[in-house]
């Protein structure tokens, strides 16, 4: 009988997010009798249930591993790293997001891996940054590059982004859309989450779904949303998600005295049946690496206005699949919101447009597809 081949994903660790959804489908879906699958990672997030639930996946725990820069946990991290592939010998590790991909290919070079794959949801630096830090996190993307064998993309702008900086050759990376569950994410109407809202039928149900984060900018959605609540006195605001900034959120909402119209509404275990309850997306980043976010709302037909950042215009064609406008602009971002609300019958059809797009080209199936060609690619 054939052995089967040994393969470990390492990411960081698994709050909900795009980067964390993509290496749970691709460890779910891989065939089990070709593979031999481990996952490592800090156990610690919402997901970490999701993943103890994978059938045939053997899970590591690296409690050390975590984003912020910290001398003393990322030693610890990087040797336990190095520990755990000198004794396992896989035959591929792919890692995921920014720490883990520094940690784990410099474990995995010192080893001998014979494949080394790195997928990039996002990068580490963006154009906030002050330029000193911005080329040192550019240095290391190159300085890694050289220790791996592919880098996937999940959008073909940040695929030319690589080639532009010079961080790798065309030939070393290969792009994949990350893909999502089409049977869940339906364009099929559901108030559910609007009784949850205590809603009425003639309001208007504007959201976002993402981390309460600086990347996704909440401020700026917020303030934008002061400034259409007077013209549309029947807008609602739903904020799905958390993090660091809940607290400046809050602040901003009573310094609008907003509060009966914007709610915060945490995490959801299905945010299919959020988007089946919306009127219009919203998506501020300051940058992102596709917004995976973007494809589920599309997929649900809801019409979307986001911020014109890195790989998001692959999916919103400016006035085509929705509305695009700069970033840390909250009356740009208004003005493009009330122009949505006022001719909601354009805003529908470009939805359906970006819907027809995203069913054709990110469904999570031919995402696993794709990277197990590419493991066969490698390996043969």
């Amino acid at each position: 009988m054939k052995s089967k081949i040994k393969i470990l994903h390492v990411i960081t660790h698994l709050p909900i997010g795009g980067a964390q959804d993509n290496t749970l489908y691709t460890v779910e879906l891989l065939d089990k009798e070709k593979y031999d699958i481990s996952l490592c990672c800090n156990l610690d997030g919402e997901l970490v249930e999701r993943a103890k639930k994978v059938e045939a996946v053997k899970l590591f725990d690296i409690p050390f591993l975590g984003r912020e820069v910290s001398p003393y946990r990322d030693i610890r991290a990087f040797l336990s790293l190095y520990k755990l592939f000198k004794e396992e010998d896989f035959t591929i590790i792919h890692t995921h997001s920014s720490k883990a991909g520094l940690l784990a290919r410099l474990a995995a070079v010192l080893n001998k891996t014979p494949i080394v794959i790195h997928t990039i949801h996002g990068f580490a630096f963006n154009d906030f940054m002050n330029g000193l830090k911005k080329n040192f996190f550019i240095y290391l993307e190159k300085l890694l590059a050289k220790w791996t064998d592919v880098l996937i993309t999940v959008s073909n702008l940040n695929k030319k982004k690589i080639i532009d900086l010079n961080i790798a050759h065309e030939n070393k990376i290969k792009n994949i859309y990350s893909g999502i569950d089409l049977s869940l994410f339906t364009n099929k109407r559901n108030d559910e989450f609007r009784k949850e809202l205590n809603l009425e039928n003639d309001h208007l149900l504007l959201g976002s779904v993402g981390r309460l984060s600086n990347q996704k900018d909440p401020i700026t959605m917020i303030e934008a949303f002061g400034i259409i609540s007077k013209p549309f006195p029947n807008a609602h605001l739903a904020l799905v998600g958390d993090g660091e900034l809940k607290g400046k959120i809050l602040e901003k909402i009573d310094q609008l005295k907003l509060n009966d119209r914007i709610h915060l509404t945490g995490n959801k275990n299905n945010p299919w049946s959020v988007y089946h309850s919306m009127d219009l997306f919203i998506m501020s980043s300051i940058y992102e690496g596709l917004g995976r976010s973007i494809t589920e709302a599309l997929s649900c037909g809801v019409p979307v206005v986001c911020t014109d950042v890195e790989g998001v215009p692959e999916i919103v064609r400016d006035n085509i699949t929705g509305i695009l406008v700069r970033p840390k602009d909250s009356n740009k971002l208004a003005d493009a919101i009330i122009r949505t609300l006022n001719d909601m019958e354009t805003a529908k059809k470009m939805a359906e447009e970006g819907r027809r797009f995203v069913n054709d080209n990110f469904d999570v199936n031919k995402m696993v597809n794709d990277i197990d060609s590419l493991y066969n690619t490698l390996l043969s």
